[in-house]
């Protein structure tokens, strides 16, 4: 299965925080796969087998009436967080080995071949014919391209501990840390005030 279409309507567990334009092309499908869950409103679109069977097929990326097995709802959750982990690893701007493991083994449900047309045009495929493992694919396939188009590393994960929302940096340099600087960034500023009023003076 490829990547869905990067006009198709993506569920996410709320709105954007900041009404950002969501991440270009198919990488929305991946910004979208980690803001199924919204750790504010206490939302998850994958807590169970069966609305991550409706997650998967509202993205187009399982047959409709396509059943999902408990193992593949986990392997999913566990895809999203590995996911988070590495956009994690963006925001603060550093290499996170651990994270990229994590992801690169969360991806390995699937198996991705170089397909060459008849033109000559060369892309990667997903040559799983199990419909779950094709939906992973499809994901591993849009982290990919996004990749090799310059715009993986901007997509960030927000880092406030009670957050952890994707987005993308459009900011001119990519420093853009916070889902929202009214909400995240503000009260991260606000948490950092109390410390320093809290700090006993230097002696």
């Amino acid at each position: 299965m490829e990547p869905p279409a990067a006009d198709l309507e993506l569920p996410t567990a709320s709105r954007d925080p900041s009404d950002r334009p969501p991440a270009p092309g198919r990488l929305r499908l991946v910004q979208a796969l980690v803001n199924t869950v919204s750790r504010h409103h206490g939302v998850d679109l994958l807590g169970t087998p069966q609305d991550a069977r409706r997650w998967l097929a509202a993205a187009g990326l399982l047959p409709p009436g396509q059943p999902l097995a408990e193992s593949g709802q986990r392997e999913l959750l566990e895809l999203r967080e590995s996911v988070r982990a590495v956009l994690e690893a963006h925001t603060h701007g550093t290499g996170e080995p651990a994270a990229a493991d994590r992801m690169t083994m969360a991806l390995m449900r699937c198996r991705l071949m170089v397909a060459a047309d008849p033109a000559g045009a060369v892309r990667l495929r997903c040559a799983d014919h199990d419909p779950f493992a094709r939906a992973v694919g499809a994901i591993a396939i849009a982290i990919a391209d996004s990749a090799a188009a310059g715009t993986w590393a901007r997509l960030k994960s927000c880092p406030a501990s009670d957050c952890g929302w994707a987005f993308y940096d459009r900011s001119p340099t990519g420093q853009s840390q916070w889902c929202s600087m009214q909400v995240c960034g503000a009260r991260a500023k606000m948490r950092a005030y109390r410390r320093r009023r809290a700090a006993p003076p230097p002696s």
